[in-house]
């Protein structure tokens, strides 16, 4: 048997937070190694703990959940970072999604689709719905040219992982290994200076290297959100 996914709380509504804890903690597969309610003790915490998954609220006493992402990735890279909301604004959606979270998640998920979705977090898949990927693709692109540009497969794969296209599926659809899949999102990673996958979708958006197809996404065989909307 597997080791459980070690998980951390973080939200500085503590009724929220416990209620995190014991639905989190009630899974077989998770494990809850700590609450903490502001950013500087999700910092803390994750440097002592090295938790698998960081779920965390995205307004904080002394911070954002983007910045518990940016300070995680530089504690423990290895962890991946979800972050939770009320009802996001497009600003909120691009900081999460540049702050190298792997996605966000609205506070009005039922208990299970939390459950799911950190464990879809875990294995550092994209977890954003349709219509918050076509607010961020749908900014205004720049005119900024790659110190090394992608290659045709690398856009390939970037494509497919914007329209929601898990790493199974689209090793499938390429007709490729999932280790070479896997090969690369690490250099589309490195290229863009991007931390998580869902970073790298929006810094190419935002280069205007892809857009967003959602009839494509909507036929994705294996959407990067399980939870995703509409």
């Amino acid at each position: 048997m597997s080791a459980p996914l070690r998980v951390l709380v973080v939200d500085d509504e503590r009724l929220f937070a416990e209620l995190m804890r014991v639905a989190l903690g009630s899974a077989q597969d998770m494990q809850v190694v700590d609450v903490v309610h502001d950013v500087a003790g999700a910092v803390a915490a994750t440097a002592r703990l090295r938790p698998d998954v960081v779920l965390s609220d995205y307004h904080l006493p002394d911070g954002t959940g983007a910045d518990v992402a940016r300070s995680v990735r530089r504690a423990a890279p290895e962890a991946s970072v979800l972050v939770l909301t009320g009802d996001p604004s497009s600003t909120v959606l691009a900081d999460v999604a540049r702050s190298g979270a792997v996605g966000h998640l609205t506070k009005s998920r039922g208990l299970d689709e939390v459950v799911a979705a950190v464990r879809v977090a875990a294995t550092g898949e994209i977890l954003f719905s349709p219509s918050e990927l076509q607010r961020l693709l749908v900014a205004e692109p720049k005119d900024v040219v790659l110190d090394e540009p992608l290659t045709a497969r690398e856009l390939e794969v970037l494509r497919l992982l914007a329209n929601g296209s898990s790493t199974s599926a689209a090793s499938t659809l390429l007709g490729i290994s999932t280790a070479t899949l896997r090969a690369h999102v690490q250099a589309i990673l490195r290229k863009l200076g991007a931390h998580s996958r869902l970073e790298a979708v929006a810094e190419a958006a935002r280069l205007g290297l892809i857009t967003l197809d959602m009839r494509a996404r909507d036929r994705s065989p294996a959407r990067g959100s399980a939870l995703a909307e509409g």
